[in-house]
């Protein structure tokens, strides 16, 4: 929420500018002003955390993040509660959708919770994609998946919600070129793809990162990041060391902000914590003190410019 506020406070000042520079100091703001919500992943919590959702949504709360991401739909609605009371955002739900299956291709309570408690927060529904029939980024599977995830992003239209396809490695939607045909095919302006740091580190390693971001910009809608090792070195390198916290990791993360959002870039920004062996208190503490030095530098670079 600090985020949002240092936005707040700098288009503000932009009422003052001379006539006929507002429109473009904003534009300059927009680029070099970290204002997207900071969220924690869901497994932040597990086997490390507070397993009850209120006291989830006290320690996010607590610690100032911005909301958490939704898994479990069991717990979902007890957990948007605890989060809503907070004025937390449940920013994103991990979300499982079998392309293999024709009658049941995801789990249909999510068209009561979009409905209902979900409706018109802009949650985003990261959609891990499945296959037995269809190996790993194999497009032959895009004939039974088109269909299946142009009726989702069409419900989510309705009630104020988007769908990403989740890239992550041995699923089939393994990689973000994966994301981008499908979004092409899909060809909803609520339907994008994720940018998700530890996997395309795993599989491509840290190259050519400027050149990914511009094939995905147009379609992005979900960004994730964490400490990790940098340089052609991590691919194929282990998720001890392509997930650490924030504050650890050789790969240069703002650097990688200052890309995403030089693009336009203005969604949530996901903390992903799985198997970290650390407390929850700890590792989410430590993420988010580095997030507010990344906000810092933002500003300051804002300011050097002018």
């Amino acid at each position: 929420m600090r985020s949002r506020t240092a936005f707040l406070l700098l288009v503000g000042s932009l009422a003052f500018a001379p006539p006929g520079t507002a429109l473009s100091s904003l534009s300059r703001a927009q680029d070099t002003v970290l204002s997207n919500q900071f969220y924690a992943f869901n497994n932040s919590m597990r086997g490390s955390g507070p397993s009850d959702p209120a006291k989830q949504a006290a320690l996010l709360a607590e610690l100032g993040f911005d909301g958490f991401e939704g898994y479990d739909l069991d717990k979902l609605p007890r957990l948007a509660e605890e989060l809503h009371k907070r004025k937390l955002e449940v920013s994103t739900i991990y979300f499982k959708v079998d392309i293999d299956s024709k009658t049941n291709p995801y789990d249909k309570r999510i068209a009561k919770y979009l409905e209902t408690f979900l409706k018109d927060t802009g949650v985003i529904l990261t959609v891990h994609l499945h296959s037995k029939r269809f190996s790993s980024s194999d497009p032959a599977g895009d004939e039974h998946a088109v269909p299946i995830l142009t009726r989702l992003s069409d419900l989510a239209h309705t009630n104020g919600a988007k769908v990403a396809v989740y890239n992550h490695v041995g699923f089939w939607a393994e990689n973000i070129d994966d994301g981008i045909r499908l979004a092409k095919k899909v060809n909803r302006r609520n339907f994008g793809a994720a940018f998700n740091l530890c996997h395309w580190l795993s599989l491509e390693g840290d190259v050519n990162l400027t050149k990914r971001l511009d094939e995905i910009a147009p379609y992005l809608l979900s960004v994730t990041l964490c400490g990790a090792k940098g340089g052609a070195g991590a691919k194929g390198a282990g998720w001890n060391e392509l997930i650490q916290p924030l504050d650890k990791g050789s790969f240069d993360n703002l650097t990688f902000l200052r890309e995403v959002v030089k693009r336009g870039y203005r969604g949530p920004i996901g903390l992903q914590c799985y198997n970290i062996p650390l407390s929850a208190q700890e590792h989410l503490a430590r993420s988010i003190r580095t997030w507010r030095t990344f906000e810092q530098k933002f500003v300051e670079k804002n300011q050097d410019d002018r």
